[in-house]
């Protein structure tokens, strides 16, 4: 085939954040050949590498009654009744060894005057849990595991755009290479979807270009199921009153004193959480922020961060990053004026996996931000490197024991031959049908409307059809340029994510964690504490079922610590 680049390996890695190196440094250790696919530069692209790098796990050193048991506790609670027990269970018991392997691996957490790993407060946790990389950077994890990676072969600057399946199951990828323009098509025995979140669905967010969905797309396009699609959280506190590029205040800041008002002057969070008040989980703070500023209580788009009550050394501790911002521009931070604001941060749904990161498809793993169903309804702080360290390396050890019996994987011709005549079209720019540009930036817009921090029936109905329209334009454009392209592609996947999130919170009539309806602002145990699961029907057509939180806790929950090995193929549960 013309203008085509074939490969082929054993476990194929999508995506180059934490979860898919941890998942090729464990199928490298099996033996196998693993070959990882990034859309920019494995260990700084994504979400990882930009992460304030929190890592929440129960050490029990700074207090010494803290466990595993007591982290889960926390995590149930957090994820509003929605998590799937056997998933969070692996999350809190196997953070602490994945921990230790990232210190022995060379990542450098903060520690005290006497040694002793600083473990941080935060409001989400009952116990101080968070050990922060030096730095409060995320390539200070990243770049250490990348280079205990040394038998992987990286494919840096490739788009993923299809999987590939064969008469067994998921036998690859089709990409892009956006360098050469050429397409890849690369078979593989099994393939593990670490490509992050949806971030780029909204117009205020945390995440960086690269993070559009791709993942939630390929997967459903395959035929995975999905879940939990309706929890999108929205980080609360948001620096935005000092540079373009928004800098978080971190969560234990509000666990040691910060406080939050309105232009006022009142302290809101009193009312929102009279227990917790600033301390509380990031739903309800982002909700209570996000009200005071539609209801004309704000300041200059935000509300006001009061740090009177802090000692000043104990802030910038906490925040390194906005301590070095206000250093360079020589502001002092006693009388510093913060103004902080929600943006779209993280994503809970995701495709459903059991406890060894397989999806519904035969050989297709997810881990790290793709997989749904480990944080419920809400995530708590710091909880999101565990889950893609322990998910990552069950993903990378189940796929390397699938690997070993698969039978060989084949190159899926006829979808090959569709991408191919697309991209033929896609790499000849004429006259463009529409401004890709705009159109991406319209989905963006549509997302922020009506399926934000506060929804509504009438308005996700509206949005479901404005998002189909849109899938509808993104499939029949022609761009004017070949960069248009690219980004088109992208565009895709984003309309498509978004039409499938907000019928999940159209389908969700009530409010839950970080899904907040004010046309039923009541949670209704009786009636939704369930999983909204998401497929395709036999047209095609995503079809959304309901899916009991009780029948996806697995019966191996009795033996304690009894995840090591995994089941072969043929003996999973579903």
């Amino acid at each position: 085939m013309k203008n085509l680049t074939q490969h082929e390996t054993e476990v194929l890695i999508v995506g180059g954040g934490l979860a898919g190196l941890r998942a090729a440094i464990e199928a490298q250790k099996a033996g196998c050949r693993v070959m990882m696919v990034t859309k920019g530069k494995a260990g700084r692209a994504g979400s990882s590498a930009i992460t304030s790098a929190g890592y929440s796990v129960a050490l029990g050193h700074a207090d010494q009654d803290d466990t595993p048991q007591l982290h889960l506790e926390d995590t149930l609670n957090g994820g509003a009744g929605l998590n799937n027990l056997a998933l969070a269970r692996i999350l809190c018991e196997e953070a602490v060894d994945r921990f230790w392997e990232m210190v022995e691996w060379g990542v450098s957490f903060e520690r005290d005057d006497q040694g002793n790993f600083i473990q941080y407060p935060s409001g989400d946790h009952t116990r101080r849990r968070i050990a922060v990389c030096v730095g409060h950077a995320g390539t200070g994890m990243t770049l250490p595991l990348k280079a205990v990676a040394t038998d992987v072969e990286f494919l840096d600057c490739v788009t993923a755009l299809d999987l590939m399946i064969d008469a067994h199951g998921v036998s690859g990828l089709i990409g892009l290479d956006t360098r050469d323009r050429s397409l890849i098509a690369i078979t593989a025995k099994c393939t593990i979807l670490a490509t992050g979140g949806i971030g780029q669905l909204y117009t205020v967010t945390s995440n960086p270009r690269d993070i559009t969905g791709d993942g939630l797309a390929l997967a459903f396009r395959a035929g995975a199921e999905l879940t939990d699609l309706e929890f999108v959280q929205f980080y609360p506190w948001r620096l935005i009153s000092h540079q373009k590029s928004r800098i978080p205040i971190q969560p234990s800041t509000f666990a040691e004193g910060g406080i939050l008002r309105n232009a006022k002057g009142e302290r809101f969070m009193e009312t929102a959480d009279p227990a917790k008040k600033e301390a509380t989980t990031r739903d309800i703070a982002a909700r209570a922020i996000f009200r005071e500023i539609m209801e004309g209580r704000g300041e200059e788009g935000g509300v006001l961060l009061d740090i009177s009550e802090m000692h000043t050394q104990a802030f910038a501790n906490l925040n390194p990053r906005v301590a070095r911002l206000f250093d360079k521009r020589g502001e002092d931070l006693c009388v510093a004026r913060m103004i902080l604001a929600p943006e779209a941060h993280f994503h809970m749904g995701g495709v459903r996996i059991d406890e060894w990161g397989r999806s519904s498809l035969p050989y297709l793993f997810a881990a790290g931000e793709t997989a749904g169903g480990i944080h419920g309804g809400n995530r708590l702080d710091s909880n999101a490197i565990p889950a893609g360290q322990v998910f990552g390396r069950r993903a990378g050890r189940a796929a390397s024991e699938d690997a070993s019996r698969r039978p060989q994987p084949q190159t899926d011709i006829p979808r090959l031959r569709v991408w191919q005549a697309r991209w033929e079209k896609l790499r000849q720019p004429g006259p463009g049908t529409e401004n890709i540009k705009e159109l991406k930036s319209a989905i963006r817009v549509l997302m922020w409307n009506h399926c934000g921090i506060i929804r509504n029936g009438s308005s996700l109905e509206r949005g479901i059809y404005e998002a189909s329209q849109l899938q509808t334009r993104a499939q029949n454009a022609r761009p004017t340029e070949l960069q248009d392209g690219i980004m088109l592609l992208e565009t895709e996947n984003l309309a498509l994510v978004a039409e499938l999130i907000m019928r999940s919170a159209a389908m969700r009539r009530e409010s839950r964690g970080a899904h907040f309806r004010a046309d039923y602002p009541e949670s209704l145990d009786r009636k939704w504490r369930v999983n909204l699961k998401v497929g395709k029907s036999s047209a095609a057509e995503p079809l959304i079922t309901l899916w009991e939180v009780e029948s996806q806790v697995s019966n191996r929950l009795g033996v304690d610590r009894g995840y090591d090995q995994p089941p072969s193929k043929n003996g999973r549960t579903r």
